[in-house]
């Protein structure tokens, strides 16, 4: 499949529907900035994509508000069929290190989906940066819904040494007091994260840790709180098994699940306060 061809012509016609949607002092002009994905795993139905904006190598700034129109994009497709299949808006998150964007786009097939964002800023200016995600027919990781599986991590109770549990500077204890089974059968809601604060690939896990912990700070014990550390030997740096029974080979990642153990929210890559303590409310 030709990709970089197909998401050309679909370039052109997004070009086509700017302007004709612009005010008539306005100017819409392909923009210098480049949008970056953040998370991963998504699936047909309505996933949750973030991105983070960028000027160069700077974060951009000033942006009051992106639309988000989503084409899909295959070989039998003519350019009538490649008009988007779906529209909204993005919603911005700046209480995070690095200020990020998310949207839930209703994408009905697996394959690949090319994204246009139309990107207005505080001078008035219009500009469009686009990208294209994989969708895939099944998410890899526990979908919402879904009962994930009752891991049995490592806790205080199990490795007495906080420093072996978790690789933070400066770790919470009450994030390792239960195992994922324990807190199924707890009838509270529940935060997991499965984040590497040393280690991450990325530069996102810490400050999710901080997330959670800001989140703990605000429901208090009406929610049960877990971290389960992406290795389990920081010497030979073994990943530990929850990675795998979870179907999870990126970080991080923070699943909210209902009293009932089901999976309520998931969240790949950057996550705000404001975002998970959203996730939170209608649970308690």
């Amino acid at each position: 499949m030709n990709i970089r061809i197909l998401f050309v012509g679909l370039l052109v016609l997004s070009m086509a529907a700017c302007a004709s949607a612009a005010e008539p002092e306005a100017t819409t002009e392909v923009s210098p900035l480049q949008i970056v994905l953040v998370s991963a795993d998504f699936a047909v139905g309505e996933p949750r994509i973030s991105f983070a904006v960028f000027d160069g190598e700077n974060t951009a700034e000033n942006i009051t508000d992106i639309r988000i129109s989503a084409v899909e994009l295959g070989e039998d497709l003519t350019a009538t069929d490649m008009a988007p299949s779906w529209n909204g808006e993005a919603t911005g998150y700046t209480d995070y290190e690095i200020p990020y964007w998310v949207f839930y786009p209703r994408l009905q097939r697996p394959g690949y989906w090319g994204m246009i964002a139309e990107i207005d800023r505080a001078d008035g200016s219009k500009t469009r940066a686009d990208f294209v995600v994989q969708v895939q027919p099944n998410s890899k990781s526990p979908a919402i819904g879904e009962t994930p599986p009752a891991s049995l991590n490592r806790t205080l109770a199990t490795e007495p040494d906080i420093t072996l549990l978790t690789s933070a500077a400066d770790p919470d204890p009450a994030l390792y007091q239960l195992t994922v089974a324990d807190a199924l059968a707890s009838g509270r809601p529940t935060v997991i994260g499965f984040l590497t604060p040393a280690f991450c690939q990325t530069k996102w896990c810490a400050p999710v840790l901080d997330t959670v912990e800001a989140a703990r700070a605000e429901t208090g014990d009406a929610v049960n709180y877990i971290h389960i550390e992406v290795y389990d030997d920081f010497q030979t740096m073994t990943v530990v098994k929850e990675m795998a029974e979870w179907g999870l080979d990126t970080e991080p990642w923070v699943f909210v699940l209902d009293e009932e153990g089901r999976v309520a929210a998931r969240f790949s890559g950057p996550l705000s306060p404001t975002e998970l303590l959203a996730a939170l409310e209608s649970l308690l």
